[in-house]
């Protein structure tokens, strides 16, 4: 799990536009990946949540996420520690970066949910509803199922049928 969020804190950190969607590679890292559109995950009066969804591939070692940002503001900066779903607390990673790509700093970090194989088809099924937990409280998120759709199905274009 350890070399999973390794493999996408990686991948974060690539330039990237997620509003659009699209394919990553990094041949220094080794890490090839994809990404979906952005979209709002949070419905919170005070807050806006977005997500998008990464599928990362290094070598025979796959990692899917979804990744959390806060729309800024200019007031509030949000901080969680925890993500639960059905009172099970999920593999989250909380992030400090600027959200900056490609010179246009719209957006806060706020971490990512990293999700088990078998947790990433219920989501593509169903969507994924989760509860962020931590100093600013606790947000309920939903993330559509199309999210991890798309997710996958730019993954299964890009990589040999054994990965996917």
């Amino acid at each position: 799990m350890i070399r999973c969020a390794r493999t996408i804190l990686m991948l974060l950190l690539l330039p990237l536009m997620a509003c659009t969607g699209g394919a990553l590679s990094n041949d220094r890292s080794a890490i090839s990946g994809v990404y979906s559109v952005q979209t709002a995950i949070s419905d919170h009066p005070h807050h806006v949540l977005i997500g998008h969804v990464i599928i990362a591939d290094h070598g025979a070692t796959r990692a899917h996420a979804l990744v959390i940002g806060q729309r800024r503001d200019g007031v509030h900066r949000l901080s969680f520690d925890a993500a639960w779903r059905d009172g099970v607390m999920l593999s989250f990673r909380k992030e400090h970066g600027t959200g900056c790509t490609h010179g246009h700093c719209r957006d806060a970090t706020v971490g990512m949910i990293l999700l088990s194989a078998p947790l990433f088809q219920i989501a593509q099924a169903q969507g994924l509803a989760a509860r962020l937990i931590g100093p600013s409280g606790a947000i309920d998120i939903f993330a559509p199922a199309a999210l991890f759709n798309e997710a996958a199905a730019r993954a299964a274009d890009m990589v040999p049928d054994d990965l996917v």
